[in-house]
């Protein structure tokens, strides 16, 4: 309900205006009266009107002082001065106050109530504005460190790269960039999916965000710097850094692994990436962090690792390498789903490591890398594994658990034969989407001259694989289906004696009409006529 104030010294007025309209029916609320400006500004301040309709001439102080403190004091108040007096300075000076409406008395009831009403609608609509303004400032509250989170992360994805637009975005998000020098670190819980393996997703966002509390704790003791939840089970970070706190990085990581082993009983292994002196570098700084944090594969859990640190002469500290031609071979055979060749395939390598006495920790790092490049491989064939069994996979982790050669073998030949599934499922489904899509066109256009060509290219496949794919799923070939398909149709049509054979040959796709008769015999042994004779 809008509320409303009348002021005016003359009484006869105020009733005037009180009673000739019926302001329940308008929706407002007159909430007080004044004799003078200097009593209606006291009232306002304890009954605070959305609306003032006041005269000019009054004693102690007049309509346009008032209305000149109350948009001082309440700018938001609606203020509507009638006056007895065509003056055209009053006017004037009611427009440059910022007073809404300027009206002569005498004012009729019908005028009045048709100004407030439009005022009242402007007061609903400001009202509503007010309300979605804090509405969508509350919402921006309520999810700002989730904000927050996915620009950092896309900051170090390297999603945006214009300096002066990431120092204003930055801003807005209370998000340091003062540099001069910036790195980025990840810190991996180790052996996390199998701690929180039964937990709840909350438990697991309350583990990670104490983790995150921890390490902010201790870094910005030394640096500036944000910390957030990347969108893995790892928190990502970046520091700015400069000559007098940058060598006490490593310093503040140990920190920061003991603090995490007191309070919460975890092991955490951190990768650092290098120091670079451009924002849109940090990306790059970002990206060696997470090598170095997966490293720990055959560096071991509970590590610190600087990117640089991870290449060394050592064999079995050697960075993971593009594919050899073993690797080319392995996939290849994952591609035709041979599961034999693959076994053979393994078996070879591991008697390998064996003769040769491989390091244990390199032959886990080669088996990943194995892992990693058949899923890889099976995304770039269009394999969705998340839709399979293997949806949770993560290899980095569930290779700790096998501590034998012979385990590990054994690992690898359940996970390749699961790869195959997942092909074999995929490739199901795709034949199935096809042939459907085929049949549903081919019921559509029968009676038409369509050829092999025409349906294949409406299936977005070439002609050989959609025969092939055809053959697999039906068991028939393209014509062959067709063929039956006519027929049938046919038999149907033929029920009718007043439909001539050769317009049933017509209708059904066949123009010649003894080849029509030639394949309606093929596939059941009478002509045309002589199946209509048996009917």
């Amino acid at each position: 309900m809008v509320k409303l104030m009348i002021v005016d010294d003359e009484s006869i007025i105020r009733k005037g205006i009180r009673t000739s309209i019926d302001w329940w029916k308008l929706d407002v609320d007159i909430v007080g009266e004044a004799r003078n400006g200097k009593e209606a500004l006291e009232l306002c301040e304890q009954l605070k009107p959305d609306i003032v309709v006041t005269d000019i001439r009054m004693p102690h102080m007049d309509g346009l002082e008032l209305a000149r403190q109350l948009k001082e004091r309440v700018p938001q108040t609606k203020i509507v001065i009638i006056s007895g007096y065509d003056d055209f300075d009053y006017a004037r000076q009611a427009l440059k106050i910022g007073v809404n409406e300027y009206l002569m008395k005498p004012v009729g009831a019908t005028e009045l109530e048709a100004l407030i009403t439009k005022i009242s609608e402007e007061i609903a609509r400001e009202r509503k504005k007010i309300e979605e303004e804090q509405s969508n400032l509350e919402l921006i509250r309520e999810n700002f460190p989730f904000i927050q989170r996915k620009w950092v992360n896309r900051l170090l994805k390297g999603a945006n790269t214009d300096a002066a637009v990431l120092f204003e975005q930055a801003g807005q998000l209370n998000i340091s960039l003062e540099g001069p020098e910036y790195a980025a670190l990840v810190v991996d819980v180790d052996d996390f999916r199998l701690i929180t393996e039964h937990a709840s997703d909350r438990d697991k966002e309350l583990t990670l965000y104490a983790i995150a509390n921890i390490t902010e704790e201790v870094l910005s003791s030394v640096f500036a710097c944000t910390v957030c939840q990347s969108d893995f089970d790892y928190i990502n970070l970046f520091v700015n850094a400069n000559m007098k706190n940058k060598h006490r990085l490593i310093e503040c990581c140990e920190e920061i692994q003991r603090c995490v082993a007191r309070y919460m009983k975890l092991s955490v292994t951190i990768g650092a990436g290098a120091y670079v002196r451009e924002l849109k570098d940090l990306h790059k700084s970002s990206a060696q962090a997470v090598f170095a944090m997966q490293s720990k594969v055959y560096r071991g859990k509970g590590q610190i690792i600087v990117y640089g640190e991870t290449e060394t002469g050592d064999e079995s500290k050697r960075k993971l390498l593009p594919p050899s031609e073993n690797d080319k071979e392995l996939l290849q055979n994952l591609s035709v789903m041979d599961q034999t060749k693959i076994d053979a395939l393994l078996d070879e390598r591991f008697l390998q490591f064996a003769h040769s006495h491989v390091p244990y920790e390199h032959i886990k790092a080669l088996c990943l890398k194995w892992v990693i490049l058949a899923m890889a491989h099976l995304e770039q064939m269009g394999v969705n594994l998340g839709e399979s069994q293997l949806a949770a996979l993560n290899p980095y982790e569930e290779i700790e658990k096998y501590e034998t050669t012979e385990d590990i073998r054994r690992w690898l030949g359940d996970l390749f034969a699961a790869f195959i599934e997942s092909i074999a499922a995929y490739k199901n489904v795709r034949f199935k989407h096809i042939v459907t899509a085929a049949i549903k066109y081919i019921q559509e256009h029968y009676a038409e001259d369509i050829r092999l060509e025409d349906v294949s290219s409406q299936v977005f496949v070439t002609p050989n694989y959609f025969s092939r794919v055809f053959k697999e799923e039906t068991g028939q070939h393209f014509t062959e289906w067709l063929n039956t398909y006519r027929v049938d149709k046919a038999k149907v049509l033929l029920k009718d004696v007043g439909t001539k054979i050769y317009e049933v040959a017509e209708r059904v796709g066949y123009n010649d009409y003894k080849y029509f008769t030639h394949v309606f015999k093929k596939y059941t042994g009478f002509t045309p006529k002589e199946y209509r004779n048996r009917l």
